[in-house]
């Protein structure tokens, strides 16, 4: 098949938009700060263009002050939409490329492909590519407003090439190159003294508290101690009770490692030359890039890089007032702390064929037999004390759509899921007859049987009594997916607390079944506050604690192109925000941890996904954000204080600005 080159002139405007029309294949655009873009209608363009498995390509440019966030959306005469969220850096010719197959809405983060930041899919379960009305190129508010130019929008048989020139995107530290802002590391020479001098210094001081026991927690409150973590409500406040019996609220940090990988891969054109593999520098070198802060604290402190990084760690947590060591931390940085730790389960129970994206066939025997074999990953642990408990997975994909009926898109699928059959023999049940059946749905299926062929429900009529069942089903699917691995996870280790799932969000009520199996209800919060009323429900419903697994906050006064999901302008706001969020944390009842994410900085060319957010405590050279870190000793400071009533939490937080985040 030929390729296919949108005609750019075809194009209309959002809101807040201006355009400069090239040549027939160019567009500049120019947005307000709100945001804005272009779209085509289906009478814009030649019918058909999107039915084929082929690839959506355009050239983006822009000299913005961060990463542009370019939008492609997709809505069918249905109303579904899906967009694609894509990153682009700038100053860097960034060729975007969409596989169409991608609007079937089976994955939620697109493969990277050169040049591209992450590439995201949000909205709803899939659109119909055979009745795309509407499709739009847009970018999301910023602080100023935005200018891009679009170029060579092709549908295509195959991926197109990918040749970029090459120019020094970074510096040999892994610092933006063509920016300065203060705190930047201006040579290797001021790297090293600098972590040389905390190091000398980090040894001539401890860090202890007679407030704190142990294992952290807060010697002015005591309950029952079992030797192991728990939970405890005591008429007022739930807490964590550490194995002493003290108090905890846990005040945690996500990704305590050494530094992550810049995925190289891809990346080529703007990376400056890299160390080689064998040498000095080899241990900077991952299976999924290089890391830079890695190759930085070899230059520092040589082959002992390891144990001096991890000593440092340990007395800056304590003495900042970090008291856990959150999810995706390093195991030998775990085993020679003494901070309590959470653990991440790895590999959740899946299924050769899955309902959609990672929801698996849960009434198959394989979903069972996965369900266990999962569970003996925490046997080695069972006995250790120093375990808050265990988080089963995190963000499950398929809860990123609001309202997701599962049941619709299992039988939509061709395959003869376990979970259909269920689905068939419990319709049989509770209807008897196929005369009842259809009568209900207002259908003329002639057996159950109908149901497993996809093409005779194509179409289904409105009937109440068919969404009742799709819901009930819905919910009965997820119960099975928490508890069954829950219930194996109890036997394999009946001493620590199962953490739940840390929720992206909570898109449906039906997303809380089967969660009484957790003894915490974990959620992750990217707002600039806990949501104080979403949490009393969780908890009143579940008759349990919650915790808030992850949240951050960047800044746009830093050397980094992205601020995260939630930012702010300066890095004493990003203190502020930091202090605003964990005192209104600790003043909620049903609340009992929040864990910042995370530790380090993530590349400026991204990590494996594309993410480059300006959201670590420490940067790439792994120097604090000293304002931030001085907001962060004060509120923990305060904290134990706020959560048993006699201080009140911070009033106000900063100013929001918009985010860049994918």
């Amino acid at each position: 098949m030929e390729d296919d080159h949108l005609p750019v002139r075809s194009f209309r405007l959002l809101k807040n938009t201006q355009v400069n029309v090239q040549d027939e294949n160019a567009l500049a655009i120019e947005t307000s700060a709100l945001g804005g873009g272009v779209y085509v209608e289906a009478s814009d363009i030649p019918g058909g263009l999107w039915r084929d498995d082929r690839y959506l390509t355009v050239d983006i440019y822009h000299e913005s002050h961060d990463v542009l966030v370019v939008l492609l959306s997709f809505t069918d005469e249905e109303n579904r939409t899906i967009t694609v969220h894509y990153g682009v850096l700038p100053r860097a010719l960034t060729r975007l490329c969409l596989p169409l197959s991608a609007l079937n809405g089976e994955k939620l983060f697109l493969d990277r492909y050169p040049g591209v930041m992450q590439a995201v899919l949000r909205g709803d379960a899939f659109v119909d590519r055979c009745s795309i009305k509407r499709f739009e190129v847009s970018t999301i508010p910023s602080v100023s407003a935005r200018m891009f130019e679009l170029s060579g929008m092709t549908l295509r048989s195959s991926p197109p090439a990918f040749s970029y020139d090459p120019t020094a995107y970074i510096d040999e530290l892994g610092q933006l190159a063509w920016k300065e802002w203060p705190g930047k590391t201006k040579d290797e020479d001021e790297l090293v003294c600098a972590l040389q001098d905390e190091w000398r210094l980090s040894q001539q001081q401890e860090v202890s508290s007679a407030e704190l026991g142990r294992y952290g927690g807060w010697r002015r409150l005591r309950y029952k101690a079992t030797g192991y973590f728990r939970t405890e409500y005591d008429g007022q406040n739930w807490w964590f009770v550490d194995p002493e019996g003290y108090a905890l609220f846990s005040a945690g940090m996500d990704c305590i490692h050494p530094s992550g990988s810049m995925r190289v891969s891809g990346m080529e054109h703007l990376t400056p030359p890299l160390p080689p593999k064998e040498g000095k520098f080899g241990e900077a070198w991952t299976n999924e890039g290089f890391s830079h802060g890695v190759a930085n604290l070899i230059r520092a402190f040589g082959a002992d890089w390891r144990a001096k990084w991890q000593a440092l760690t340990e007395r800056r947590l304590k003495g900042w007032g970090i008291n856990t060591i959150g999810n995706w931390s390093a195991a030998d940085f775990i085993a020679g702390s003494e901070l309590p730790y959470v653990y991440p389960m790895r590999d959740f129970p899946s299924t050769e064929h899955r309902i959609f994206r990672d929801f698996p066939d849960v009434f198959s025997p394989e979903y069972e037999r996965q369900a266990e074999a999962f569970a003996r990953q925490l046997v080695p642990m069972k006995d250790d004390a120093r375990m808050i408990g265990y988080f089963m997975r995190n963000e499950p994909h398929w809860a990123f759509v609001d309202g997701l009926d599962l049941t619709e898109q299992m039988l939509r699928s061709p395959h003869r899921f376990a979970s259909k059959s269920h689905f068939v023999q419990w319709l049989y049940a509770k209807y008897k007859s196929v005369d009842q059946w259809n009568a209900a749905w207002g259908t003329s299926f002639n057996s159950f049987d109908d149901l497993y062929e996809p093409e005779l429900i194509a179409c289904w009529p409105e009937s109440e009594s068919r969404s009742e069942d799709f819901a009930i089903f819905n919910r009965m699917m997820i119960r099975r997916y928490v508890e069954l691995p829950a219930r194996f996870c109890k036997y394999a280790d009946p001493h620590h607390l199962n953490l739940g799932m840390r929720y992206a969000w909570v898109g449906s009520d039906a997303v809380l079944e089967g969660c009484e199996a957790f003894d915490v209800f974990s959620i992750n919060c990217y707002a600039m506050e806990p949501n104080r009323e979403q949490i009393r429900s969780i908890s009143e419903r579940l008759n349990m604690p919650v915790m808030i697994g992850e949240f951050h906050f960047g800044a746009a006064d830093a050397g980094m192109l992205a601020y995260g999901i939630r930012a702010v302008a300066t890095q004493a706001d990003r203190g502020l925000a930091y202090q605003y969020f964990v005192e209104q944390a600790a003043a909620i009842p049903e609340l009992i941890g929040v864990h910042y994410f995370q530790w380090n900085d993530q590349p400026v060319l991204g990590r494996f996904d594309g993410e480059n957010y300006q959201i670590g405590v420490v940067d790439v050279c792994h120097r604090p954000y000293q304002p931030f870190i001085e907001a962060m000793k004060r509120t923990h400071e305060r904290m134990y204080e706020i959560r048993s009533g006699k201080a009140s939490p911070l009033s106000q937080g900063p100013k929001e600005i918009p985010k860049t985040g994918f």
